[in-house]
């Protein structure tokens, strides 16, 4: 059992190493199978194909990213400050968690894409938004837990579009998009 997990993990490690080195053009099964060292049949094995695989990746990167957000419910929110903090922390390490992805550029890309992939994106998307309104509103911020779901939901995509946005200008003006994606966060939530 140990040696079909280790096939089907080194088949997603080269599938990340050619989307980091050479992007989304250069990701064929061929590429992936040539570069993990296993057998065509090893790969249809685990995946039915490409996107299979991709959608695998782009699952594993969402988790990393939301787990950054599901951390942060365990926040206390006091206050205009707290709540400040508690948006900048997320953008922040969600930033950070991407870019640590092995891969997280093309990833990015083919989730919102891709047809066949970009529901994956959108029901991370909205889970987690659910999981902040439900979080706020247990924090006595919301009349109700389905109140804040739209805010939550258009911040997520702010900060999806944000971090590619950095990917895609070489990490230009990091620093000031990540303060205006923070700003964006507190104003659409407008609970104090």
């Amino acid at each position: 059992m140990a040696r079909k997990t280790n096939a089907r993990e080194r088949l997603i490690g080269a599938a990340q190493d050619i989307l980091a080195e050479e992007g989304l053009a250069a990701f064929t099964s061929n590429a992936v199978v040539e570069r993990a060292g296993v057998t065509p049949p090893t790969f249809y094995h685990y995946f039915v194909n490409k996107q299979a695989l991709l959608r695998e990746l782009g699952e594993r990167m969402m988790l990393a990213q939301h787990d950054v957000i599901r951390r942060d419910t365990g926040l206390v929110i006091r206050g205009p400050e707290d709540f400040r903090k508690a948006c900048e922390r997320t953008v922040h390490e969600a930033f950070a968690s991407t870019r640590a992805f092995r891969g997280g550029y093309a990833l990015l890309v083919s989730l919102r894409a891709l047809p066949d992939l970009r529901d994956v994106r959108l029901r991370a998307h909205a889970d987690i938004a659910r999981l902040i309104s439900t979080y706020l509103h247990e924090q006595g911020l919301s009349k109700g837990p389905d109140d804040l779901i739209v805010p939550a939901r258009v911040a997520l995509e702010y900060l999806y579009a944000a971090i590619e946005m950095l990917f895609e200008t070489d990490f230009a003006n990091q620093e000031d998009v990540l303060r205006l994606t923070v700003e964006t966060h507190v104003r659409l939530y407008e609970l104090f």
